[in-house]
């Protein structure tokens, strides 16, 4: 039986600059860092939130890629959790880091088939949401359920 996402693995070109990212913006904590002996692969960390792990893999040759474009097929951006998204959003900012999408909900109409799979959601108050991206660019979404 299937617990749920243990970890989540993404590669990323400074591996300093990631994780002092993901542990002082987003709170992580960092629980191991190694030398990769993996071809292609400089350095490995794994980070922990609460109950999923967050693996970095440094790479060698480090290419960009467009977040923007949703058609074509990947991961989109990683999404967070949070219990006050107002605060949050303001500790963020604080930091220095700037919002891509600005705090906004989703609604009824936008979640209706997502949430119908969710316990414990009420769709008709939505869902908090303000975007902001990672050193690389990876898109970061903190988001509250009302």
């Amino acid at each position: 039986m299937i617990k749920g996402v243990d970890h989540i693995a993404i590669t990323v070109s400074d591996m300093g600059k990631s994780v002092e990212f993901y542990t002082k913006i987003l709170g992580l904590e960092e629980v191991m860092r190694l030398k990769s002996k993996i071809p292609g692969i400089k350095e490995i960390a794994f980070l922990k939130s609460q109950n999923t792990m967050l693996e970095l893999l440094a790479i060698e040759k480090p290419e960009k890629h467009a977040q923007e474009d949703l058609m074509k097929v990947g991961v989109k951006h990683l999404c967070f959790g949070v219990e006050d998204i107002a605060k949050e959003v303001e500790r963020i900012k604080s930091l220095g880091i700037k919002m891509v999408e600005e705090r906004h909900v989703l609604n009824a109409e936008h979640l209706e088939t997502i949430s119908s799979k969710l316990k414990n959601v009420d769709i008709r108050r939505g869902l908090e949401r303000a975007v902001f991206a990672d050193p690389d660019g990876i898109l970061i979404e903190v988001a509250e359920w009302k």
